[in-house]
């Protein structure tokens, strides 16, 4: 499933290069990420009720899924140049 595809990807330690095949393969990765929200999207506007392990699941996901944006958009405040005050160093989010 493209889910599986994905969080394989994530899983995976970031390359600190930006070569053409990263580009690519990032490409590649956001294109199954919307086949596979697009998918979900489509499954909820059925008004399809889900059994308890359903929700469990979807609940799960979606919680994996904003710990790994929260942790990236983090990662990037503290390497952003903008983010970074020279007498007390990286700004943190609070």
């Amino acid at each position: 499933m493209a889910h599986q595809a994905v969080e394989t990807r994530l899983a995976q330690p970031v390359c600190e290069g930006t070569d053409a095949k990263n580009h690519k393969e990032t490409d590649h990765i956001l294109r199954e990420f919307l086949k596979s929200t697009e998918a979900l999207r489509n499954r909820l506007n059925r008004h399809r009720s889900f059994n308890d392990l359903e929700l469990f699941r979807l609940k799960n996901y979606f919680h994996a899924l904003q710990l790994v944006y929260l942790g990236w958009k983090r990662k990037q405040q503290v390497l952003s140049p903008d983010s970074y005050d020279a007498r007390n160093g990286p700004i943190l989010p609070r």
